[in-house]
């Protein structure tokens, strides 16, 4: 395989830059509005619904927007995905202006958005495989995965800083301006693929084998249980995350700066696991290599569940987020050296969306599961076997939930690697 040159690289840096400042704007935005909401309407129902809206098209039709990512060139799938969220956060702004702002024109916006957004990350991910070389793409790869656990860090410092004297107007103009940015920056950018590349219009008319080919090809191929494997872990990993501040607070009744320490070392331990991957730079056995991690996270989800001082909880929070961006990296890596350019953005979107989907499940089920079965079973003591194990407390059905989830994360992982022995 021939080297990819400086060029390549540094015009793949350039874009991960720009898709940082549009990550950091997103989230300075979606924070705003959900203080915004809050103190509104006093509902969190509403913020909820707008991270359904915004998941939604991905779950629903992820794979064909891969078809668009694999037919047309990628800048310029890149470049329509921006422009098109510059116009929702320019509605945003003139709805807050003029006075026509509703929930459901949110909703609208952020829907819209989101159908923008699915074209994106497949399209970003074939940008990297063909402008990277087989030896470049892990450390690439890990380079990347800094940008999600930087945003959010310094997002809540900016929002807390700007939100005051801006407002959520002057948020969402900030959001559209990092937008624009990036829409100017790919009009300058020509990948190599644009001289290969038709037009979907000029194609023939897309058929039912373009939409399963990715998938046809994951099959044979043996992926589809590789992404099954990935899109379990997201399920048992999203929603018991968003238990953490909750968790946090009950069993270690510190409801200030130890939230906070907990808080900080889940973002710092994601930002040093991608860190990890950059700085090694490439990995022989990347499936093995994720699979380790998770059985290290299975692990680190029940010191989690056991630790009751805020240290110890921010701790093994830090070390259970370290390798979920190494898993993350590993993954796009392994699918862009083994899957055809041809098929890279279908693989890539039902990938996108099998995780889109496990997610938004997760955030469905965890809740009501602790709710509503798990901590009124323990209060009943229903579970007075366990409760003698974990202590009997008002997070304890939480508590249940993370060692059920840490247990089931390794061993699933554990089988994995014993699998991919024999």
């Amino acid at each position: 395989m021939k080297p990819i040159n400086k060029s390549g690289l540094h015009t793949l840096y350039l874009l991960m830059i720009v898709e940082g400042l549009s990550m950091l704007g997103t989230r300075m935005t979606s924070m705003s509005i959900g203080i915004w909401l809050y103190h509104s309407t006093h509902q969190t129902t509403p913020i909820l619904w707008i991270a359904l809206f915004n998941e939604l098209p991905a779950m629903l039709a992820g794979s064909i927007a891969g078809i668009v990512v694999d037919r047309l060139p990628k800048r310029i799938v890149l470049l329509l995905s921006d422009t098109g969220q510059a116009i929702g956060s320019a509605l945003l702004v003139m709805s807050l202006w003029f006075g026509f702002f509703s929930l459901p024109l949110l909703l609208t916006i952020v829907f819209f958005q989101g159908i923008c957004a699915m074209f994106q990350s497949p399209a970003a991910q074939t940008v990297t495989a063909l402008l990277t070389s087989e030896e470049q793409r892990d450390r690439v790869n890990g380079i990347r995965e800094t940008i999600f656990p930087l945003a959010g860090i310094i997002a809540p410092a900016l929002v807390g800083l700007l939100y005051t004297p801006l407002g959520i107007t002057g948020i969402v103009i900030l959001d559209g301006i990092t937008f624009l940015v990036s829409t100017i920056f790919l009009l300058t950018l020509r990948l190599p693929d644009e001289m290969k590349e038709k037009l979907i219009l000029d194609q023939e008319k897309v058929a039912l084998r373009d939409i399963v080919g990715g998938i046809v090809f994951m099959f044979q191929n043996r992926l589809l249980g590789l992404v099954a494997y990935v899109g379990v872990i997201n399920f048992l990993l999203n929603g018991t995350l968003e238990m953490v501040v909750p968790y946090v607070s009950g069993a270690s009744g510190d409801v200030g700066w130890g939230i906070s320490f907990v808080l900080i070392g889940m973002n710092a331990g994601a930002f040093v696991g991608a860190l990890i991957v950059a700085s090694i730079g490439h990995f022989r056995d990347r499936i093995k290599t994720m699979s380790q991690g998770y059985v290290m996270t299975g692990l680190m989800f029940i010191v989690f569940a056991m630790a009751k001082d805020s240290i110890w909880l921010g701790i093994a929070l830090l070390l259970l987020m370290i390798p979920l961006p190494v898993g993350n990296a590993m993954l796009s890596s392994h699918l862009q050296s083994v899957v055809p350019s041809a098929l890279q953005g279908r693989v890539f979107a039902f990938v996108y969306q099998i995780n889109m989907t496990s997610s938004v499940l997760s955030f469905f089920a965890m809740g009501p599961l602790v709710d509503r079965v798990l901590q009124p079973a323990a209060a009943k003591g229903e579970l007075s076997w366990f409760i003698s194990f974990v202590g009997d407390q008002a997070v304890s059905g939480i508590v249940i939930l993370y060692l059920a989830a840490g247990t089931v994360i390794t061993t699933v992982s554990l089988t994995v690697m014993i699998l991919r022995r024999k």
